[in-house]
């Protein structure tokens, strides 16, 4: 932010309502020139490109595990796992890039409509994040099994109600008109439009359908690694616990099945 504040040009308009559409690559041009701006703005698109990727692999794998959960519409079709190009979700991964192609479409109706699905991003990662922090610690305590870092019994619930409480206030700011209150159409930020589209659908799939034969996720871990109590927990609440063994043997079933069909 220092470094722009001394390159920008005083006159703001001129950078705003650049003929490049794009504020930061005015801001560059006045800075250093043509050739220079060429340059930072190749650099920029290669980055967002490499988070483009990054994102990818998160987003499949995570279809991925709600598919093989049965908690998705179609999981029977992306759940299996390609051998042929090196035991990875394909199915999920161009599942994905398709629905990415189709809200990016979005990008090109109007500003507003940018926005919303910039914020949506940040809405959606942050009720991603809070939603299994908050399900541990309100439902899971018992169940749950520290990995190689841990804050210990002591800290470890304090740190996980103050992540809840930040990703909490990054949802209801990301919903914020840009330009203040009093929004227009053209300035009113439509994430929470689409928010309550999408969490309220899988809301409603939940209740009509999946909670009949929806009893939460496949434990795929070796039994013998858990507590007694972590066990009579986990019995408790009627999940299928399975090993890693059945788990890739099923897995094996399902390409075998896709390479018959």
């Amino acid at each position: 932010m220092i470094v722009l504040a001394a390159t920008i040009n005083p006159e703001l308009e001129s950078v705003t309502g650049s003929n490049f559409g794009q504020p930061m690559a005015q801001i560059y041009y006045d800075a250093i020139g043509k050739n220079g701006t060429m340059c930072l703005m190749s650099l920029l698109f290669i980055v967002q490109f490499l988070m483009g990727i990054s994102i990818l692999v998160a987003a499949s794998r995570q279809t991925w595990a709600f598919s093989r959960d049965g908690a998705l519409p179609f999981s029977s079709f992306f759940r299996p796992i390609s051998q042929r190009f090196g035991y990875i979700p394909f199915r999920a991964i161009w599942g994905c890039v398709l629905l990415a192609a189709i809200l990016g479409l979005l990008s090109l109706i109007a500003p507003a409509a940018a926005q919303a699905l910039f914020s949506l991003a940040v809405a959606g990662n942050n009720l991603a994040w809070a939603t299994p922090i908050l399900a541990r610690i309100v439902w899971g305590q018992r169940k749950f099994k520290p990995g190689p870092f841990y804050t210990g019994d002591r800290f470890s619930v304090p740190v996980a109600w103050t992540a809840i409480i930040f990703l909490a206030f990054g949802i209801v700011l990301s919903m914020f008109p840009v330009e203040g209150p009093n929004p227009t159409p053209q300035s009113m930020n439509y994430t929470v439009v689409i928010n309550v589209f999408v969490w309220g659908g899988a809301l409603t799939f939940y209740f009509l359908n999946a909670r009949a034969w929806f009893t939460g996720p496949k434990i795929t871990i070796a039994t013998d690694d858990l507590t007694v109590e972590q066990q009579v927990a986990i019995s408790e609440d009627g999940l299928d616990v399975q090993s890693v063994q059945r788990e890739e043997l099923r897995m094996k079933n399902d390409e075998e099945d896709t390479r018959k069909c």
